[in-house]
């Protein structure tokens, strides 16, 4: 027997995570490239790591990732304007994102994208040694997270039309 008569009918979940990756890292890459943008593995890796098989938990997570990286924007380019690019302000920073994560906001999904963003605003300020072009490419990638996320639930909606996950089928049938 072959090997594609055996994963269509087992409907196996590795091939449906396989098959939403690879259309969306494509549909990301290449139009980040058609916008001139050559670098685009912020939103390749946001693909990778927004993709859910089922529409309800993509739609929750899909949710919580663009309120994280809200929060991490908004912390991350409050301290670095304020206290500049400095780096003590980078854990200084995370501590407080964490905190405001898990004290005041309390989505457990996906809290952690918030201090990672906030590490990516402060980290490219210290790096560019500018509290503004800091800004600006660390604005740049949270732009690339937040477009790999919704690349990611727009292929989920789309494949749920097409081809529902087994986990979706077996919650269809019961």
């Amino acid at each position: 027997m072959g090997l594609r008569p055996f994963l269509i009918r087992h409907d196996a979940m590795g091939l449906h995570y396989a098959v939403r990756i690879c259309i969306g890292t494509t549909a990301v890459w290449l139009l980040l490239r058609s916008v001139g943008d050559a670098d685009a593995i912020w939103a390749v890796i946001s693909v990778i790591v927004a993709t859910e098989p089922q529409m309800q938990t993509a739609v929750f997570a899909f949710m919580s990732r663009i309120v994280n990286t809200v929060i991490g924007c908004t912390i991350g380019l409050t301290f670095l304007l304020v206290a500049g690019p400095e780096v003590w302000v980078l854990p200084l920073a995370l501590t407080v994102t964490v905190l405001v994560c898990t004290y005041l906001v309390k989505l457990s999904s996906s809290w952690r994208l918030a201090p990672a963003i906030a590490a990516i605003i402060i980290a490219s300020g210290v790096v560019e040694q500018s509290r503004i072009s800091g800004a600006e490419v660390a604005l740049h990638r949270a732009g690339e997270v937040l477009l790999g996320c919704a690349v990611a639930f727009r292929v989920t909606w789309c494949m749920s039309k097409i081809w529902a996950s087994p986990v979706a089928q077996e919650q269809v049938g019961h």
